[in-house]
């Protein structure tokens, strides 16, 4: 499911825009979610628990600071975001490191505009690597699942063993197992690893690709085989 964020400052325009966005999604057989929020503050304060969704309309009459500062705030957390900024006029469609590509919705809106516009962030939403929402250091943090080597679980907490170094997390390995994709695979009690970074496969080890090497339960070795060959 497609989630897309309104926030904008007056009621009708947001009804609008949920409308014009039900419709172009009805128009391409797309599943969505339409969210709002009445100001930049609310929104903000909900990202701290909650994702950030995958395509924001951001109407930049809301926005107390500059809204190149204000897109890279929103992406700190979420760079796969697609932002589109409602404003009278266009402004810097790329604001360089941090806030990346932006769209402009020029009012008055066109419904014509607006599907290109969403077209375009849909599309490139499918290009973006797929990322996991973690918690991280007590705030949702988005980590590609490329990134990704291995989970291990230590007592009540999660060790994340990633392509540039680890973190921990407070989870348990049933939940993180949920959050991951099919790219991923229990082949332990305390382990899962993924699929695109195995290098050798024996009966009681996994080698990854970078040399590590981790547990492979008893058992295990078919369903894990399987799992490699459906992912190629």
């Amino acid at each position: 499911m497609l989630s897309v964020i309104i926030c904008a400052k007056e009621p009708a325009q947001t009804t609008l825009l949920a409308k014009l966005i039900q419709l172009w999604a009805d128009q391409r057989a797309l599943s969505v979610q339409v969210l709002s929020y009445p100001n930049v503050e609310n929104f903000l304060s909900s990202c701290a628990e909650h994702p950030f969704g995958d395509i924001l309309l951001l109407d930049i009459r809301l926005a107390r600071t500059n809204n190149i500062e204000l897109a890279r705030k929103i992406r700190e957390n979420n760079r796969q975001v697609q932002i589109i900024l409602c404003a009278d006029r266009p402004g810097p469609t790329d604001a360089g490191d941090g806030v990346g590509a932006l769209y402009y919705l020029i009012r008055p809106i066109q419904d014509i505009k607006l599907f290109q516009l969403l077209d375009r962030a849909a599309l490139n939403l499918h290009r973006t690597p797929k990322a996991v929402l973690l918690p991280l250091n007590g705030r949702p943090v988005r980590i590609p699942t490329a990134d990704i080597l291995y989970a291990e679980a230590c007592s009540h907490n999660v060790r994340l063993h990633l392509s540039h170094g680890e973190e921990s997390m407070r989870m348990r390995m049933s939940d993180l197992e949920e959050l991951l994709d099919g790219g991923f695979y229990r082949c332990h009690r305390s382990y899962i690893v993924s699929l695109e970074h195995i290098g050798q496969l024996s009966r009681t080890a996994v080698l990854l690709d970078n040399g590590q090497q981790i547990p492979l339960a008893r058992g295990a070795y078919d369903g894990l085989k399987q799992a490699i060959t459906q992912a190629q």
